[in-house]
Order: structure tokens, then C-alpha cells, then sequence
């Protein structure tokens, strides 16, 4: 699968989330790298409706319901109904939820921020621009 360029892009990714996962799992065993992420969109924009939340972390409605009612029950998030939408509703941080995205979120951070070593500035910027056209292929 590596001998292609999707095939590497698709195996990176699942190596890096395996390690989101081991990262969300240090702090919290209960939780998964997916809902920390939804978590820190949240605390960057509190008050999203689930279809917003399903398109930036580009997954489904159906799943983020899940993600947002397993959080519900952890007491990370509530929803309330939309101030303009009243058929809508929106999804807030609970102070627990910000404790959980302050240590949880972190370490994802760092995780994100790591640049493979011995990668020049320029192979970082070239490796951006084909992931970002690539990306952009499959949105």
C-alpha cells in the first residue's frame, strides 16, 4: 500500500491517530482522540451546531451524534437550544469538558505540532502544499 502516494497519505494517518489515541488514553481512559477533538473545536468556538462540528472534523453527522452523546454522558458538553434556530440546537463546553480539553488537548497539540526529524523547512513546506492539494481532491 505504501508504493503509492494515497496509500502512504492513508498509512501515516492512521499511524498518527493510533498515536492521538495513545495520547488521549494517558489522561483518560474512557475517551478517544475523536471526541478530544471535538472537545478543542470546541473550546476555540463554543456553542456549534452538530452539522458545523461534522464538517470540520469532515465526519458524518450520524457520527458526531455519537461522539456528542457519549461526551453528554461524560458530562464534557450540554446542548441548548439554538438562540436563532429554533429547530437547531448547540453543542458548549462544560467546565469539566474544558478540564478534560485543557489536559487531554495538550497533548494532542503537541502530538500535532511534532515535525518528523531530519525533514528540512523546505521538504516540510513541499509535503504541506501536496497534502493540502490532496486534501482539497477529496473534500
Amino acid at each position: 500500500m505504501n508504493d503509492t502516494l494515497l496509500g502512504l497519505i492513508w498509512n501515516t494517518s492512521r499511524a498518527v491517530q493510533n498515536k492521538a489515541q495513545n495520547t488521549v488514553g494517558l489522561v483518560s481512559s474512557e475517551l478517544n482522540a475523536e471526541q478530544i477533538l471535538m472537545l478543542m473545536l470546541l473550546k476555540e468556538e463554543d456553542g456549534l451546531r452538530p452539522i458545523d462540528i461534522a464538517e470540520r472534523l469532515m465526519r458524518s453527522k450520524s457520527s458526531v451524534t455519537s461522539i456528542i452523546k457519549t461526551a453528554q454522558r461524560h458530562g464534557l458538553v450540554a446542548t441548548r437550544p439554538h438562540p436563532l434556530k429554533g429547530n437547531s440546537k448547540c453543542v458548549h463546553l462544560t467546565k469539566k469538558g474544558v478540564l478534560m480539553c485543557d489536559s487531554a488537548g495538550n497533548n494532542i497539540h503537541s502530538l500535532l505540532a511534532e515535525i518528523p526529524q531530519g525533514l528540512t523547512e523546505k521538504e516540510v513546506e513541499t509535503c504541506r502544499k501536496v497534502l493540502e492539494v490532496t486534501l482539497n481532491c477529496y473534500r
